[in-house]
């Protein structure tokens, strides 16, 4: 071997050895970043699921943060109420109000707070709507209430919607606005006429009381017809409507608000309805709850109700095409001299209604936003205090962020997971959070 062929050979063997020599520098420089990412990866994963999947230590700590909480916990409890809508009498509706009744919270542990109410349709798109007729536990606390919506629907469609609500008091007021109700084609078109006035109301069986109207206790518009009576020797006492009403057929129904202040010791409570040949009826005592008004719905067909009585010189079939002549509204009694109030709202007839139909409570965890925001006042080490984790994080809700910008370079680790939020506006959204952690 000559001098040259020497040099050319040491010449390949150092630049093969230098080539080893970084590569084995790279692998294992990469490997410790491997080994330090695994390391992070299960310990994001815990970090997430401790700030992100738990209410803290105590559940409330965000109600009083000039005290560090022992853990931060992002979660609160929510509620969620599935309601199915039908349509079954084969024709498309437009606007059209449908009402239920919810029981947010018939126990009062106080889990319902006014504010937080909010419709969702099945699209995830918010529903405006009207909230009535509330009973309340303490405060705002709702006990029970009517939520009422206008719906868009298909001939023969199915629609679901979301009721959520929650505890949060920190939930702002949604100030939705007025429904925009499509009731051209129920008689009457506004659904309340008929108990606007005294007009065409009168004293049926009683002793002395005489139709009046209440501005305070109703459903809807500016009053209720309304009786205070006590019960005569018939034992009956109530309201009858006598204005003739037209239009109508046995397929549609009669829709209409029942308030009784005190429902003890009556024996019935009858709706009736008189074509002038027949008259149809049925007892509603065991719906009714005293102070409580009650939403009474039923089809004219005369199969449906309770009591048939033809008047004299029939047979006779009950039809509702020929006219409605009397409505009347009674109470039954067994002694006499008692005296009771009852209030009439909203009296109406409208061709087969929507099928409303409410699921039982669903209880879901979600982020409380109010949570997330109170801890953002919380430095690092306040924060690491409570979670006993010595790494810098980020955590990312949305477009927010608490712990400034992931730092890449540090060889971060992130872990995220679908979630739902409601916010201060009372917003509830399908989210994404993520949580980065790095040295």
């Amino acid at each position: 071997m000559n001098y040259v062929d020497f040099a050319i050979a040491v010449s390949l063997f150092i630049f093969f050895f230098a080539a080893v020599i970084m590569f084995t520098t790279n692998y294992f420089s990469r490997y410790s970043g491997l080994t330090k990412t695994s390391e992070l990866k299960p310990m994001a994963e815990s970090l997430f699921n401790v700030l992100l999947k738990r209410k803290g230590i105590p559940e409330n700590w965000d109600l009083n943060y000039s005290i560090s909480p022992v853990k931060v916990g992002l979660m609160e409890d929510l509620y969620m109420v599935p309601i199915v809508i039908k349509e079954t009498n084969g024709s498309t509706r437009t606007n059209e109000p449908v009402i239920a009744r919810i029981p947010f919270d018939e126990k009062c542990y106080n889990k319902s707070w006014n504010t937080t109410v909010r419709l969702y349709d099945e699209n995830n798109n918010e529903v405006n709507i009207e909230i009535s007729n509330t009973t309340f536990c303490t405060n705002q606390f709702l006990n029970v209430s009517n939520i009422t919506w206008d719906v868009n629907i298909s001939a023969n469609e199915i629609k679901i919607y979301y009721l959520y609500y929650s505890s949060d008091q920190n939930i702002t007021d949604p100030e939705y606005t007025s429904l925009t109700y499509n009731t051209s084609s129920w008689i009457p078109s506004d659904r309340d006429n008929y108990t606007e006035s005294t007009t065409g109301w009168g004293r049926f069986g009683g002793h002395w009381g005489s139709p009046t109207l209440d501005s305070n206790e109703k459903t809807r518009g500016n009053y209720s017809v309304n009786i205070t009576d006590s019960f005569s020797s018939d034992s009956e006492m109530g309201l009858s409507y006598i204005t003739d009403i037209f239009g109508l057929s046995n397929d549609w129904y009669i829709d209409v608000w029942l308030y009784i202040e005190n429902t003890s010791d009556l024996s019935e409570v009858n709706v009736s309805l008189d074509d002038s040949y027949v008259v149809i009826a049925t007892n509603v005592l065991n719906n009714l709850t005293s102070n409580t008004w009650y939403h009474f719905v039923k089809e004219l067909d005369p199969s449906l109700w309770d009591e048939v009585s033809e008047s004299y010189g029939g047979p006779y079939t009950f039809n509702a095409s020929k006219g409605i002549f009397n409505t009347v509204f009674y109470l039954v009694n067994s002694t006499t001299n008692l005296t009771r109030t009852l209030k009439i709202d909203g009296l109406h007839f409208k061709k087969k209604p929507l099928t409303v139909k409410t699921f039982p409570e669903e209880q879901i965890e979600v982020i409380s936003y109010n949570k997330f925001d109170i801890m953002r006042n919380l430095s690092y080490e306040e924060l690491k205090k409570t979670i006993g984790e010595n790494y810098k994080l980020s955590v990312q809700i949305d477009d927010e962020t608490y712990g400034g910008q992931v730092n890449q370079s540090a060889d971060a680790v992130c872990y995220q997971n679908p979630s739902i939020i409601q916010y201060r506006n009372g917003t509830v959204k399908k989210i994404i959070p993520k949580l980065c952690m790095w040295k």
